[in-house]
């Protein structure tokens, strides 16, 4: 009875062993998906505050008058004025543009788009 008892108290010892030697594979291999993620994340924040650094660079008032001023011939550009500036409600409705029904070519077939039947 001692003998099948310390057997099996061995094979509980190995089957703990095997379980925790699992759960320390997942954490490991779990640590290194959220330094991965933690990489493409200081990646993507790097590309953000080189695009804004980028953004500024392009919109400086200075640069922009001296392009407004290089291609004015071919923008024909204006000074803005009060009156342009508006409420989008204040803005007309855009126009709808319906098809009609039953498509362009109404009588189709044979008969074409002409009225008249030969």
């Amino acid at each position: 009875m001692v003998r099948v008892l310390n057997i099996l108290f061995v094979v509980a010892v190995v089957i703990g062993a095997a379980t925790v030697y699992d759960l320390k594979m997942a954490a490991t291999k779990s640590a290194e998906k959220v330094a991965e993620l933690q990489r493409q994340i200081d990646e993507e924040r790097d590309a953000i505050r080189h695009l804004r650094a980028e953004w500024s660079l392009l919109n400086k008032p200075d640069r922009l008058q001296n392009l407004v001023e290089r291609y004015n011939d071919y923008l024909q550009l204006e000074p803005l004025e009060v009156k342009q500036i508006v409420m989008p409600d204040e803005l007309p409705a855009r126009p709808v543009i319906l098809e009609p029904v039953g498509g362009a070519d109404q009588m189709g077939g044979y008969a074409g788009s002409s009225a008249m039947i030969r």
